[in-house]
């Protein structure tokens, strides 16, 4: 026991200095991108980290409050406006990881099913879960899940920031934290505060053992919303939102091996394939969502990188556009590739015969 407290309280100082120190410098989305880098470093370089799997559940629940508090009555109405986008997302994921892993097994050794699990933007420990249910090899799947997801947190949130900055200068900024949705002025309350965070609590564990896919981060954001929807009152401090995008990173962090980066040498043509997925799934997408519909540039992008959808969040609250549209069309993705793909993939790959 002392031994795994050691590991965690050593494993949180290395990703908090990281934290700090990147987001000091002003880079997007600053504090999960420093705990990744150092914390991914110390792992690579053979340290022992831990981080325990309820503190994720935890950063989720508050990245779902922190979206639930941007709702308020009128966001309802437009929530209307995101059915269109949610299809054609769907859509869109579908056709682009079915190219790329045909594409992946026609032109490297890599089997059928592995080749498009490899390439739905899935969530790494999701993705390593699947493998065998659907007949893949699960070391090839998650190193190639890694270059996908490295992609999508450390440097499409930075792209993206940069070209909302550039193109979309009225949308691409932080919004007040403590702006109410009618305009006015939110009181800093701690009372409010605490119902939040009991709100945040309870319902975050209601969803994590409801087994709703991403449950932990759905219910609170829900429950959150209609408590603002109602009362106006809902309130998380900014500094939260720092410290989950902190252990966020962390999280991501420690998952990272050299055994893993070990294996690109044999996976270099598919890394590449995987990667140029990323760019087409958060660009060509993200430029059809904000082309066809009524949404800003900012929201279409963040809502297109195939990243965690409580990472994406914590993102898109502090680089702008329209967070609890973000959260439900990243749910969406997230839907298609945990509900329809991987029986999709087991089907497919058993009728396959190229």
């Amino acid at each position: 026991m002392g031994e795994m407290l050691a590991r965690l309280l050593l494993t949180l100082l290395i990703g908090s200095a990281g934290a700090w120190l990147v987001y000091k410098l002003r880079v997007p989305a600053g504090a999960m991108v420093g705990a990744i880098i150092f914390v991914g470093a110390f792992q690579i370089l053979g340290g022992n980290g831990y981080f325990p799997k309820f503190v994720k559940a935890a950063v989720q629940a508050v990245a779902g409050g922190f979206v639930g508090q941007r709702i308020g009555r009128g966001d309802l109405q437009e929530m209307r406006t995101i059915i269109k986008p949610s299809l054609q997302l769907f859509g869109g994921i579908i056709c682009l990881s079915f190219c790329t892993g045909l594409l992946i097994h026609h032109t490297s050794s890599v089997d059928v099913a592995t080749a498009l699990l490899s390439s739905i933007p899935g969530g790494m420990t999701d993705v390593a879960l699947m493998s065998a249910d659907v007949g893949a090899d699960p070391a090839q799947s998650t190193a190639l899940q890694l270059v996908r997801y490295l992609l999508a947190i450390l440097i499409l949130p930075q792209v993206d920031a940069w070209l909302c900055g550039r193109f979309a200068p009225e949308a691409a900024r932080d919004a007040e934290p403590d702006m109410l949705p009618g305009g006015g002025k939110k009181r800093r309350d701690r009372r409010h505060m605490a119902v939040t965070l009991l709100i945040v609590a309870v319902s975050g564990a209601v969803g994590k053992v409801s087994g709703f896919p991403a449950g932990a981060m759905v219910f609170p954001m829900f429950a959150v919303a209609a408590y603002n929807v109602r009362t106006e009152q809902a309130y998380i401090p900014k500094p939260m939102k720092l410290a989950a995008q902190c252990l966020a990173g962390v999280n991501i962090g420690v998952t990272i091996t050299l055994a893993d980066l070990l294996r690109f040498r044999e996976l270099l043509l598919p890394a590449v394939l995987v990667a140029v997925n990323c760019l087409l799934t958060n660009y060509l997408l993200g430029f059809i969502l904000y082309k066809t519909n009524d949404l800003d540039l900012p929201t279409s992008l963040f809502a297109s990188v195939p990243a965690g959808m409580s990472d994406m969040a914590l993102v898109s609250l502090e680089q702008g556009g329209d967070a609890p549209k973000v959260a439900v069309l990243q749910l969406v993705r997230y839907l298609c590739v945990m509900a329809f793909m991987p029986s999709f993939i087991k089907l497919f790959a058993a009728w396959y015969l190229f």
